[in-house]
């Protein structure tokens, strides 16, 4: 009976220790850098036009394999989030800019 309330307790103890420090550890992740997040968009069919962050995600606008200006949300660790279409794509000023931006 005392080696399994010791056995308990000390695994209470490991979790105790253990999970502040995979908090940690997640929360102090960088976020993707700007090349990462349109080389994955670009693999996956879109033609990135701009980047933006926001509220600890990237907005990106870009075209679709379609041809259609779409805004794509991407997580920190580069998960793609919700695809809305978007009337604001212009080619041009992306151009001019010299591509992907962030703001």
């Amino acid at each position: 009976m005392i080696t399994t309330a010791r056995s308990i307790a000390a695994a209470i103890l490991v979790a105790a220790i253990a999970l502040p420090a995979h908090a940690q550890s997640v929360s102090e992740r960088p976020d993707m850098s700007l090349t990462q997040i349109s080389e994955r968009l670009t693999e996956r069919g879109f033609r990135v036009l701009e980047i933006e962050r926001d509220d600890g995600h990237y907005e990106v606008k870009a075209f679709n394999r379609s041809g259609q200006c779409v805004e794509v949300d991407v997580n920190r660790s580069g998960s793609i989030l919700p695809i809305e279409r978007d009337d604001d794509c212009n080619e041009s000023d992306s151009h001019r800019r010299g591509g992907n931006r962030a703001r």
